[in-house]
């Protein structure tokens, strides 16, 4: 089956409808052309009628009774032909008129009667659509003459107008289809092109060629169209870059651990380490760095994907701090920094009481690692429009400008040069903005202190906004 462009359909139907279009005004020309045309030479028809009813009148009047005309053919043809229709051109030999007196004819449409109805000259005429015009003289009906109306071109120079309009109508019809044709050309390739650009940068991305853009300068269905495809390839091309990104991250994630492991079981089988219990010690450190960074790889991937398990429910977040604040203050004493808290009596809150904790401990678990030489921890909790904002800021080192931006992307860390021991694995705060995310809040960073000397620490902020329950709105 041989298969038909989307720009050879377009083109056919576009032509299809000229053409059909054409027809119609063809043919609904020459219908209107041959109607108004008749009615016209009618009309021309009637109006000579009235005058020949006048020349007939004076006549009547110059010889007192019809004896002049009563058949007396030559008389009828000499008072017709001197008042028919002027010729456009002479009359061919044996050429037939309406109007005009030809040898041995008489004119076929006319008939003329006298005040009794008795035929005086002309053909006889019969119908129910026959035209009377009375001839008068004083006001007083002395004849008639009874017309036939055209019914059809009977002159030669009629014939051959029309039959020049409808050759004027064909070539202008044929002129017409040629330029319908150009145009329905031009059309379906000016509606096609941008198709064509998209069918083109399509089969470019199923390639895997992510780079590619279309234009959209056009501002209708296929500008809209050609607009969303470069922001889905767009999206495809940073989904594309994250994978690989995240694939090597987790490369260069576990292959630190991975090869200390080697590295200390080879030396124990070459008996270079010896097997005791601090060499199974150094082993078991790395197996939880190990396992540590897969949990919280799983913890990352499942949140991202919606697939963690989220019973929301009303809950008291400041209670929910104050549980945690109280797990957190020795260990976090013990590293020299102070908690200091500012919160109002509950606040009530539609979340997930698990993940919710989750998030705090990631959140004090942060400061610990990597607040280093902070001496205290202000957290604030207060609700500012119908939203409830959690604020920790502490007066450690913080992070540059640029961190800021950076500080809850999977596996970033603000020093590369900490180990996972010290570092951690560097999703703690991406798993915290799904779990922000899921519960319809946000979450950001800001500096501490904006306005310090350069070496002085700014210390880091972290904001959180989450929704209020229903019931506290």
């Amino acid at each position: 089956m041989v298969k038909i462009g989307i720009t050879a359909r377009l083109f056919l139907s576009l032509l299809i409808v000229s053409m059909l279009t054409a027809v119609g005004v063809g043919l609904g020309t020459r219908w209107s052309f041959t109607r108004g045309f008749q009615g016209y030479l009618n009309e021309v028809e009637a109006r000579r009628m009235e005058a020949m009813a006048f020349e007939f009148s004076r006549a009547y009047q110059q010889h007192g009774n019809w004896d002049f005309i009563r058949n007396n053919r030559e008389a009828w043809e000499r008072y017709t032909g001197a008042i028919g229709r002027e010729r456009a051109t002479s009359p061919r030999p044996g050429g037939d008129s309406i109007y005009y007196a030809v040898p041995d004819k008489a004119p076929r449409r006319l008939g003329l009667y006298d005040e009794h109805g008795n035929h005086l000259a002309g053909n006889l005429q019969a119908g129910a659509d026959l035209r009377y015009q009375p001839v008068l003289v004083d006001g007083k009906r002395v004849g008639t003459l009874a017309g036939a109306p055209l019914r059809g071109l009977q002159e030669e120079a009629e014939q051959t107008f029309q039959a020049q309009q409808q050759r004027d109508s064909l070539f202008i019809g044929l002129g017409t289809l040629v330029l319908a044709a150009l145009a329905a050309m031009l059309l379906a390739r000016s509606f096609v092109a941008p198709t064509r650009r998209l069918i083109a940068a399509a089969s470019k991305v199923a390639a895997g060629d992510y780079g590619v853009r279309v234009p959209h300068a056009q501002r209708d269905e296929l500008g809209t169209l050609a607009r969303n495809f470069n922001i889905m390839v767009a999206t495809l091309e940073s989904n594309e870059a994250l994978r690989r990104h995240f694939m090597a991250d987790i490369s260069h994630e576990l292959r630190t651990p991975l090869s200390v492991l080697q590295a200390q079981l080879e030396a124990m089988e070459d008996g270079i380490e010896p097997i005791d219990a601090g060499s199974l010690k150094a082993l078991m450190d790395e197996v939880a760095t190990l396992s540590r960074l897969v949990e919280d790889m799983r913890q990352i991937t499942l949140s991202e994907v919606g697939a963690f398990d989220y019973r929301r429910e009303p809950l008291d977040l400041a209670a929910l701090l104050d549980s945690e604040v109280h797990k957190w203050r020795e260990p976090l004493a013990q590293s020299g920094t102070e908690i200091r808290v500012e919160r109002p009596s509950t606040m009530i809150i539609d979340g997930d009481t698990v993940r919710l904790r989750q998030l705090l401990r990631n959140l004090f678990n942060n400061t610990l690692r990597h607040a280093e030489g902070a001496t205290q921890l202000r957290i604030s909790l207060h609700i500012m429009r119908q939203q409830a904002v959690l604020t920790l800021a502490d007066n450690g080192p913080g992070v540059s400008d640029a961190g800021l931006l950076m500080l809850f992307e999977r596996f970033w860390r603000g020093d590369h040069a900490r180990s996972r021991s010290t570092g951690g694995s560097g999703l703690g705060l991406a798993i915290c903005r799904s779990i922000v995310e899921a519960h319809g809040g946000s979450i950001g960073a800001m500096h501490t202190h904006t306005q310090l000397a350069t070496n002085a620490p700014r210390g880091l902020t972290i904001r959180i906004t989450l929704p209020l329950s229903g019931e506290s709105a």
